[in-house]
């Protein structure tokens, strides 16, 4: 398995990062971890056919998160149309909130959509939810409430990818991480404690507690982006990792 960082900014562009997207390909079929607003160009950029998209997993509702959807079912739609059926997981809510994004930014194009063969999927904390070859476990995290924030584990093709999505520190993310091959956690601050993003500091005295292969962070600002003297992974756009 691959992962292709598609964007790992953050809300702002900070270092000119796209927004957060992490393309998963095995055997021919690539599944996307959420879907920021930046994520079409890119994909086009990285010559990803958008029919061979299986899946796409929302961890919350912000635009840098799932933003990018419209774009990526315009295209679907008027651009290649597509023939697969795709699913769309997120929380609660996920069809409602991707309808009401694709008309106020395509006004028109919201029932055109359900042409499409979407099917649309909710998780629920803990509960292991099995599509096909695919388990995906998510667990509430600490970020913007009205978002409905959550971290995502997917677990296919033999392996277990976790991402947290964005969020201060809580304990869900050490069974979040539990047993992975890698785990990708936001990383927003150099030293600053705040609610709804991890810092550096926070995750030196942190890490150990995770059960994973790999560690990488994504989500980071410029001050996390231009220190010096890093021990923990930092992701770039376009890097390129074997799982």
């Amino acid at each position: 398995m691959e992962l292709t960082v598609l964007g790992c900014g953050d809300a702002f562009g900070n270092g000119g990062r796209n927004n957060t997207s992490f393309l998963l390909s095995a055997s021919g079929e690539h599944v996307l971890l959420d879907c920021g607003a930046s994520t079409l160009i890119r994909l086009k950029h990285e010559g990803i056919n958008l029919e061979d998209i299986s899946t796409i997993i929302i961890t919350h509702f912000h635009g840098d998160h799932f933003g990018g959807i419209p774009f990526f079912l315009i295209s679907s739609m008027f651009e290649h149309p597509r023939k697969k059926p795709l699913t769309i997981i997120g929380p609660k809510g996920v069809n409602k909130k991707v309808y009401d994004l694709q008309e106020a930014m395509y006004p028109g194009t919201a029932e055109a959509t359900m042409e499409l063969a979407i099917s649309y999927l909710e998780y629920e904390e803990g509960i292991p939810l099995i599509i096909g070859n695919k388990t995906i476990v998510a667990w509430e995290v600490d970020h913007s409430i009205p978002s409905i924030p959550h971290g995502v584990r997917l677990e296919w093709q033999g392996k277990k990818i976790a991402f947290s999505g964005d969020t201060s520190w809580t304990d869900n993310l050490i069974p979040l991480s539990k047993e992975t091959d890698l785990f990708i956690c936001e990383c927003n601050f150099l030293d600053k404690v705040s609610f709804g993003h991890l810092s550096y500091t926070e995750l030196l005295d942190t890490f150990n507690k995770f059960e994973t292969k790999q560690l990488w962070l994504t989500h980071m600002a410029d001050e996390v982006i231009d220190a010096d003297h890093f021990i923990l992974n930092r992701l770039s756009d376009g890097q390129k990792l074997k799982i």
